[in-house]
């Protein structure tokens, strides 16, 4: 959408907006819904989840990603392309590299929403695919409290190892980009 005056592209930009609007709930029913009748065997699979999750939680990810695109000049794409280099090799060459922290912020940002969404989670599951919201609420419920307190302090240590290693990561990338 950013770096193309094709037809459509507000209207992508839209879509991509839209799953923030409906509520999880709403969202998983009718995801419930569809995969009850299409003939896809993913109902009550980890897949399902996933898919949920990405659905839901798009908006997100575009956002995260679009802010660091606004923030790259075009000529720097441009000048790649007039020494020969091809749309392909731009984008892994100078884009990418250049996107990488914002890349790295909408991957820990999404990362965080998929370990905490409870009500995505608790309408998709099956015995076969209990995610980590779940069980803290399953605890909750049965009065379990020493173990959901485990538990929780496992999801936030999980959140910030999550967080410091991406850290980390970028810090080394820029370390090993200054050599």
């Amino acid at each position: 959408m950013l770096r193309t005056q094709a037809r459509g592209r507000r209207l992508l930009d839209y879509l991509s907006t839209l799953p923030a609007a409906v509520p999880a709930v709403v969202f998983a029913v009718a995801l419930l819904w569809g995969y009850i009748y299409l003939p896809v065997p993913i109902y009550g699979t980890i897949w399902m989840l996933l898919i949920a999750y990405i659905a839901h939680y798009i908006p997100f990810g575009v956002r995260a990603t679009s802010a660091g695109l606004v923030q790259l000049s075009t000529e720097l794409e441009e000048s790649s392309r007039i020494h020969g280099g091809t749309w392909l090799g731009t984008l892994w060459r100078v884009v990418i590299p250049l996107m990488k922290p914002a890349l790295t912020v909408g991957w820990i940002l999404l990362f965080v929403e998929f370990i905490r969404s409870l009500s995505l989670s608790i309408l998709l599951y099956s015995n076969d695919s209990v995610v980590m919201p779940v069980v803290i609420y399953d605890l909750y419920e049965t009065g379990a409290y020493p173990a959901l307190a485990a538990f929780s302090v496992l999801q936030t240590a999980l959140i910030f190892v999550a967080i410091y290693a991406a850290k980390k990561l970028a810090r080394l990338d820029n370390f090993m980009q200054l050599r």
